[in-house]
């Protein structure tokens, strides 16, 4: 049978029997619209957890069971730490793109300063270090990012000997220092949002954040070592340093500050009189998220653990429900394909004479296996367009009304989700693969429906159906 002829005789069915083409495509369209519903809202997630906690990377710790507590902190007992060796030997798989080196504070600090004619003080600053060239990149060549000390050549034994905003990097114990310029420090995106999603709505106040860290970059600011609200350090003296604010970086610790490596290791030493050349943790990247398993198992073997596994369990989370709903909406696809059997059936003992006509004058039964299947394609691509879209506006709907809310003109909804912490801008995404596959999909399951009807049509014998009629 020619195409044309063949698109003719679909043409005429799906007018002539429309009423029960369409309530058989009903279930195709709502299978598809389930379908396509929830597997944006998958991967709309995912896609936030991947931007929240990219799945490439793990930051590597020693086991906390191994911590020395408040009696091992009286004998001033050495803390778990990540060593050099364990480094080098993460360094050598081949799955590791980078390896990230972390150094947390071991000292007591606070910290003050002034911000828009304004004073504030922080009773208790904690703080970690990370390599000067990991921060650099993220903040570009305009914002420098390094241990300032390296360029120091002036030396002093008061910070009154310094020109502002420079100060006297001078170690407990020590005569005599080098007038440095302010460390300069990065703060966590999560600072941004804790404040914007969580303490500006309950004083009233607009989210601001990124404003005013804005406004603070540049600011000189000081901070105390060795001694805060919860105690003072046993080793070195109180003494005060300069800081100043130079950016916003994904590297930094969520809640604190982040300085250079090289900085804190040196007043590490000072504070805590040991010299040892270990790091509090590791961040570490992988080509992957299929090459963290083979990295937590190599981790396992030096003795190293997930610091934050929140991520992983959230995304599993995330993974199973979806798979669950995903799977749901197949169920009603494959219902909807046995209601499309149902229909083709009727239709094809309905037309018994008119089939056995076709073939007395000439069509063969792969012609009318072919007229069946090209009219459940012609149902299920219709109805699975109809879904699509039905998906895509409930999808679009639902998104609106959990971030934006809806302005309905005579009354406004509130949004849905209340805002919090990294709320994502939309909760559903729509690659071009999904709209192609989902109409694919749906055309698939009403084929599948009618294979049976379609053998059917093809065994009909003329003579026989004439007879009978």
């Amino acid at each position: 049978m020619r195409t044309a002829a063949l698109w003719q005789l679909v043409r005429r069915d799906l007018r002539r029997a429309r009423g029960a083409l369409v309530s058989s495509g009903f279930g195709i369209a709502a299978g598809t619209a389930a379908l396509v519903f929830f597997v944006a809202l998958w991967l709309g997630m995912s896609a936030w957890l991947r931007d929240r906690f990219p799945s490439e990377q793990v930051e590597l710790e020693p086991p906390k069971g191994e911590d020395a507590g408040l009696f091992g902190l009286a004998f001033e007992a050495e803390p778990p730490a990540v060593t050099a060796a364990a480094l080098e030997a993460l360094r050598r798989e081949p799955y590791v793109v980078a390896v990230y080196p972390k150094l947390r504070f071991a000292f007591p600090a606070s910290a003050r300063g002034e911000l828009l004619g304004r004073k504030f003080g922080v009773g208790e600053m904690p703080g970690d270090a990370v390599d000067a060239a990991v921060v650099q990149a993220e903040l570009g060549p305009e914002r420098h990012f390094a241990d300032p000390l390296d360029a120091a050549e002036t030396s002093c034994t008061t910070s009154d000997e310094c020109p502002a905003p420079a100060y006297c990097e001078l170690a407990s114990g020590q005569k005599s220092g080098l007038c440095s310029d302010p460390v300069p420090a990065v703060v966590s995106p999560y600072i941004v949002e804790i404040f914007d999603k969580t303490i500006a709505p309950a004083h009233r106040m607009p989210p601001f954040a990124k404003t005013l860290i804005g406004l603070a970059e540049g600011v000189v600011f000081d901070m105390w070592i060795g001694e805060s609200q919860l105690g003072r350090s046993k080793h070195g003296a109180l003494r005060r340093v300069a800081l100043r604010i130079v950016g916003i970086s994904s590297r930094a610790i969520d809640v604190g500050i982040t300085l250079p490596l090289e900085v804190v290791r040196r007043w590490n030493r000072e504070f805590t009189g040991s010299a040892a050349d270990s790091y509090s943790s590791v961040a570490v990247r992988v080509r992957s998220g299929a090459d963290l398993g083979p990295l937590t198992a190599r981790a396992a073997a030096l003795d190293l653990v997930p610091r934050d596994t929140r991520a992983r369990d959230v995304g599993a989370l995330v993974t199973v429900v979806g798979a669950l709903l995903t799977l749901v909406a197949v169920v009603i696809l494959a219902i909807s394909a046995s209601n499309i059997a149902y229909t083709f059936l009727v239709l094809v003992s309905e037309r018994q004479r008119e089939i056995a006509l076709y073939r007395a004058i000439g069509a063969s039964g792969r012609d009318m296996f072919a007229w069946l299947m090209a009219l459940a394609l012609a149902v299920g691509t219709s109805a699975g367009a109809a879904g699509l879209l039905l998906g895509r506006g409930a999808a679009a709907l639902v998104d609106r009304l959990a971030t934006a809310g809806l302005d309905l003109g005579f009354a406004r909804l509130a949004p849905v989700v209340p805002d919090f912490p990294f709320k994502p801008e939309r909760f559903f995404e729509f690659p071009p693969w999904l709209w192609l596959g989902a109409v694919a999909f749906a055309a698939f399951f009403a084929a599948v429906g009618a294979v049976g009807p379609a053998r059917r049509a093809r065994r009909v014998e003329p003579m026989a159906a004439l007879a009978a009629g």
